[in-house]
């Protein structure tokens, strides 16, 4: 009994450890711990030039799959989206130049773990209460609806909701908002739970380029036959205006709210002011005060939106001198203009002068000629005092105090609604904000 007494103590002792590490493995193969705010900094922000650098720190036991910094959002805010090898979503969010924290988000319960772990953050929004909308999209190529998820300050999931679309456009009352994208157009609404219902376009409207949900249940959206807006459940209908000299194929609508109205812009170099009661007044873009040297560039405005103070930004738009022009008639009414004029029952345009001349025939060397000194320009233009400010990027950029690796912006990276430019680069970002551009 004696020798069996030390072989039996082993067999004790190896069975608890046992149980333990069974018990430990249990713990580690259940729930995630609840969502809460990732330790350690994963980015900081440091001043730099006119603006601020935002560099991600990652640890080392978390190697990346990618690093995505979005746009800045309308109220100022941006939002970098990290994704790890082993599937874990974060997101770094910063404000007004600082970095304010990282949220660790856990897969919200109904949305398929795959897809989560893999998933591509397209836009964002933040709300009044700081619950922060992210939009993800399908990053397998499985081509699985996208999901919208509603996350609290604390990285905790609040709602999640599967619908269509790859952009955000918040309605007034924070209630709800219209997820859209090219052909499909829906609304999520959380008042009373979060639910998703897909809402028809109108008649003759299959493809969208831009939506902007207005107060009072109205709409407006434009489309590549023109422009369409919604009030009291009804459509209005307004066809493109007759197009300018130069081509632009391919561009798309913009729609820009400022002060009580929105301006819309069908074409680079065209612009209109639409009222709140759905009246548009065409805007001699041509009309307006610039350099004598850049005169040309009027008309190649395009339009990216407006700030904080309702002033329109425009930066130049490239048009294809080798697409022949269409003629456009002397005198003659746009049909735009004599839709409107149909319905507001003012008088229609003149009719076309029997003596007009037709114009000159187009010559594209001048343009060719003129396109060969570069587009670095932005124009912004006060509607309120009807005064155009050249902003010529090469002229100022060393003054701004870039980084040396950052080069003059993108297209895409200039967010007059969100009050910055943001030039993303690799796990790199700078942000300037648009007051030290243009006071």
């Amino acid at each position: 009994m004696k020798r069996a007494l030390p072989w039996i103590l082993t067999l004790l002792v190896a069975g608890a450890a046992t149980a333990g590490l069974y018990q430990l493995g249990k713990r580690q193969r259940g729930q995630a711990p609840a969502a809460a705010p990732a330790t350690g900094a994963l980015f900081t922000a440091s001043p730099a030039g006119s603006g601020a650098i935002f560099q991600l720190h990652a640890a080392a036991d978390q190697p990346l799959r990618s690093v995505r910094f979005l746009p800045a959002l309308t109220d100022g805010e941006v939002i970098a989206q990290v994704l790890t090898q082993t599937g874990d979503q974060l997101v770094g969010w910063f404000d007004d130049g600082k970095f304010m924290g990282t949220l660790r988000l856990q897969v919200p319960e109904n949305v398929p773990q795959a897809f989560f772990r893999f998933a591509n953050l397209e836009d964002a929004a933040v709300l009044p209460d700081r619950t922060l909308l992210l939009l993800y999209t399908d990053g397998t190529g499985g081509g699985s609806a996208p999901w919208l998820m509603a996350v609290g300050p604390d990285g905790a999931t609040r709602w999640s909701v599967k619908g269509t679309g790859t952009g955000i456009a918040l309605e007034p009352g924070g209630k709800s908002c219209l997820v859209w994208d090219a052909a499909n157009l829906g609304r999520v609404s959380w008042s009373a739970g979060a639910s998703f219902k897909a809402l028809p376009l109108p008649d003759g409207v299959s493809v969208l380029d831009a939506v902007l949900p207005l107060a009072g249940g109205r709409m407006m959206l434009t489309h590549p036959g023109g422009m369409a807006m919604l009030n009291g459940g009804v459509w209005t209908l307004t066809p493109l205006p007759d197009p300018n000299e130069l081509s632009f194929p391919g561009s798309l609508g913009v729609l820009s709210p400022s002060g009580d109205a929105v301006y819309w812009q069908p074409r680079p170099g065209q612009l209109a002011k639409v009222a709140a009661d759905g009246t548009i007044a065409p805007i001699a873009l041509t009309q307006l005060a610039a350099p004598t040297d850049r005169a040309r560039d009027l008309a190649l405005l395009r339009l990216v939106g407006s700030d904080s103070r309702g002033r329109l930004w425009f930066r130049l738009a490239t048009p294809d001198l080798t697409v022949a022009p269409h003629a456009v008639a002397v005198n003659a009414p746009s049909p735009a203009l004599a839709a409107t004029a149909a319905l507001t029952g003012s008088s229609p345009a003149p009719a076309p002068s029997a003596a007009a001349e037709a114009p000159a025939p187009f010559d594209p060397a001048p343009w060719m000629d003129y396109l060969k000194g570069g587009l670095d320009r932005v124009y912004v233009w006060d509607p309120k005092v009807n005064a155009l400010t050249l902003i010529d990027w090469k002229a100022r950029w060393a003054a701004l105090g870039a980084p040396s690796d950052f080069s003059l912006p993108l297209p895409r990276s200039l967010q007059p609604q969100g009050g910055a430019l943001l030039l993303d680069l690799d796990t790199r970002a700078w942000w300037l904000p648009l007051e030290k551009v243009a006071p």
